[in-house]
This record gives structure tokens, sequence and C-alpha cells, in this order.
């Protein structure tokens, strides 16, 4: 039995485009015979789509509908994909252009999916392609970006891995606490003669 293939579809602005995408991505799971669960993340759109995605959703058992409130891109989207459905193994749609339907149908048939699947901490895609230089500073994902614009397919077998923990060390106490403790047993000497009326 074929485990469930997850794929992501970041959209943003797409009420015209996204019913067809949906029927296709239906469609093809029966010619491919692959088990499909669909993650629509809605980016940030200002036009129906995300209304548009629900009625899909209660269409389809297999569709789930994610919202981000402003434009976050791919980054954000995966990282929801992992926290609230659970999943780690994807097949992504890079968010820009219209979906290729025959793209994907090669990629789930290829059969080396999990095998090469980068991995991608989510975290670090956010504002890809947006110019900032978060992603430019990631050695390890500067390469596959590159290599991802060279060959030009909109879709990626993805593993998300959890963001890296802050490096940044926190004090044990707050601050502002330890400050305040320390205090307290000063002020509590300063009000025991005031209390005895000396």
């Amino acid at each position: 039995m074929n485990p469930v293939v997850t794929i992501v579809l970041p959209v943003h602005n797409a009420q015209r485009t996204l019913r067809s995408s949906l029927l296709g991505l239906m469609e093809l799971a029966e010619t491919t015979g692959r088990r499909l669960q669909v993650a629509v993340v809605d980016d940030g759109s200002t036009d129906a789509t995300y209304e548009i995605a629900c009625e899909l959703a209660s269409e389809f058992p297999q569709v789930q509908v994610l919202r981000q409130p402003y434009q976050r891109g791919l980054g954000t989207a995966l990282e929801q994909v992992r926290l609230r459905m659970g999943v780690t193994d994807v097949v992504a749609h890079s968010g820009v252009g219209e979906i290729d339907h025959q793209e994907l149908a090669l990629l789930l048939t290829a059969g080396n999916e999990r095998r090469d699947a980068p991995h991608v901490a989510a975290a670090t895609m956010t504002g890809e392609g947006r110019g900032t230089r978060r992603a430019g500073s990631q050695p390890a994902l500067a390469p596959r970006l590159v290599e991802a614009h060279r060959t030009g397919g909109a879709f990626r077998w993805l593993r998300i891995d959890e963001p890296a923990a802050s490096r940044r060390k926190r004090p044990a106490t707050p601050v502002l606490g330890a400050a305040l403790d320390g205090l307290m047993p000063a002020m509590s000497s300063f009000g025991s003669p005031l209390a005895s009326g000396k």
C-alpha cells in the first residue's frame, strides 16, 4: 500500500485558478494510484482564495486549508504544515506560477522521492526570493536554491526539519525578576523598623 503523499500549495490571490488546480490534483491521485493529501496554505490573499479553498476542503476530505494572515512565503507555509499536520516529507510547490499537473505526475511516479529529498529548515526558506540576506547566509541552502531555479521545476520533494534552536543564551531568570528578588530582602528590612513604630 502506498503511503500518503502530502502536497503543499502556498497560494496568494488564486481565486480564479484554485478550483481547477485542486480538481486536477484529485484526478491525478486517481491516475497515479498515489494517496494524496493537499495542504492549501492561503498566503495572505486579499481575494476569495481562502473561501474557495474552504469550499473545496468540505467537498474533498483529503484537502486541508491553512491560513497566514499576511504574505509570508514558502518557509512559513512549510513550518505551518509541519506543526499543524505533523508531516515532514512533502512535495512543495514554489508558490510561483501555475500548477503543472504533468510535472507533479512525473515527480510522483519517479520513485526516488524520499531518498533524494533535501533537508530544509523551514525557517531558512522564509523570504526566499525576496532579496533577504537570510537565504544567502545559509551556506547549505544557497546551492539548493540556485539548483531549483536552474532546473525550472515548481514542485520539489522536501524533508522539513525543525527550526534550529537559538544560539543566543538566555539568562536562567529574567533580569528584572532577579533585580527585584535582590531588592526584596532590603525592602523588608526597611519595613521592619517602621512597622515596629521606631
